[in-house]
């Protein structure tokens, strides 16, 4: 599974062009998909925000994050 996490880093407009060739789209549908992605995940947490460092959010983030792109191919 791909680690998508650097879209929140400092070289994530590189990675989101990059994404967006692959799966043909514009670089901001990328990155405004990541930020979705990562509220929908960290928000459904009941009792605290969930830590972006946890392997679980980490693979849960990854994983939807992939079906958005995969859904728009």
């Amino acid at each position: 599974m791909t680690d998508y996490s650097a879209l929140l880093g400092p070289d994530r407009y590189d990675l989101a062009v990059k994404l967006a060739t692959q799966y043909h789209l514009d670089p901001s549908q990328v990155l405004f998909g990541y930020l979705q992605v990562v509220s929908e995940v960290t928000g459904s947490q009941d009792s605290v925000q969930a830590d972006l460092h946890d392997p679980q959010v980490r693979r849960a983030i990854n994983e939807q994050f992939s079906h958005f792109l995969n859904q728009r191919h």
